[in-house]
C-alpha cells in the first residue's frame, strides 16, 4: 500500500468506529478531507459542515479572519460537490457559508476604513 491508501484506510476505520452522525473537530477535518479526495460526493456535506463548525468555534481562529475565511472558502468549494438529489439541509450549507464569507468581508472592509 502507498501512503495515500494507508491514510484513506485509517480515515475509513476511524469513521466506522465513530458512533455519532458526524465526526467533529480537527479529527473530523482530517478524516473528511482524506475521504473527500477519493469520493467527493459522499463526503462533501460532512467536510463542509466540519469546516464551517471549526471556522465558528475554534479558539485558535477567533482573531484570525483570514484563516476563518480560508476554511469557509474550502467549505464552499466542498459544498459544490453535494449531489443534486441530497436532502435540502445539505444544500443550505452553501447559503450559510456564503453568508458567513460576506460577513467576514464586511468586517474586513470596516476595519480598513
Amino acid at each position: 500500500m502507498n501512503a495515500h491508501t494507508d491514510l484513506v484506510l485509517k480515515a475509513r476505520i476511524r469513521l466506522l468506529s465513530h458512533n455519532e452522525r458526524i465526526l467533529n473537530g480537527e479529527e473530523g477535518l482530517w478524516v473528511y478531507r482524506t475521504l473527500f479526495t477519493v469520493n467527493p460526493h459522499a463526503h462533501a456535506y460532512k467536510l463542509a459542515y466540519v469546516l464551517r463548525e471549526l471556522s465558528e468555534t475554534s479558539p485558535r481562529l477567533a482573531h484570525l479572519p483570514e484563516a476563518r475565511q480560508a476554511l469557509l472558502e474550502e467549505a464552499g468549494a466542498a459544498g459544490c460537490h453535494i449531489p443534486a438529489d441530497a436532502p435540502t439541509y445539505q444544500h443550505q450549507m452553501w447559503n450559510h457559508t456564503v453568508a458567513q464569507l460576506r460577513e467576514i468581508e464586511r468586517r474586513q472592509g470596516q476595519a480598513g476604513q
